[in-house]
């Protein structure tokens, strides 16, 4: 009786983490501008995100054109949801640009909305902003001189993250 017991809590521990392994936590926000190259794609294999692109091309952003693009679904298949990561480390510039999508198989707003929530209670909210080029409101955060932005774009939440003031240059 023990053994079937010992044997259910294993498995429900197992399926319980691999349910969770493919969303991103605020420590990762926090701190994805502080790696370089290698650690950055270690991490993010540690999350089971897996890399689609090693420079892309077709950006919505030319800022972000070159960047690696990582993705949490090895087999991409449309009407699922993903999260999405463009990242550009680009000698002293580093941007992150993180896209929660929603679909048939997974609603990735709950992660969005949990990240939103600790970002508006830990950074430093700084004057909100209307975007020319997405023609939406950007809510910006800022700690320790890294920027954090928010907005969405057709009902799908995004997150930038950079080293620098991408105010002008991105939105």
């Amino acid at each position: 009786m023990k053994t079937k017991i010992l044997f259910f809590a294993l498995i429900s521990i197992l399926v319980n983490n691999l349910s969770f392994a493919q969303t991103l936590p605020f420590t990762f926000i926090k701190s994805c501008i502080s790696f370089e190259r290698p650690a950055f794609t270690d991490d993010m294999a540690k999350k089971k995100f897996y890399i689609l692109e090693e420079s892309t091309k077709k950006v919505t952003n030319k800022l972000m054109e070159g960047a690696t693009f990582y993705c949490n679904e090895k087999e991409r298949e449309l009407g699922y949801a993903e999260i999405d990561v463009l990242s550009i480390i680009n000698g002293t510039k580093k941007i992150t640009e993180i896209t929660f999508q929603k679909g048939g198989k997974h609603d990735y707003s709950k992660n969005f909305g949990e990240i939103y929530n600790q970002m508006s209670s830990i950074l430093n909210k700084t004057a909100a902003f209307q975007s020319k080029k997405y023609k939406t409101e950007v809510t910006t955060f800022t700690k320790n001189q890294v920027y954090y932005y928010t907005y969405k774009l057709n009902d799908v939440p995004i997150i930038v993250i950079s080293n620098y003031k991408i105010d002008e240059e991105y939105f």
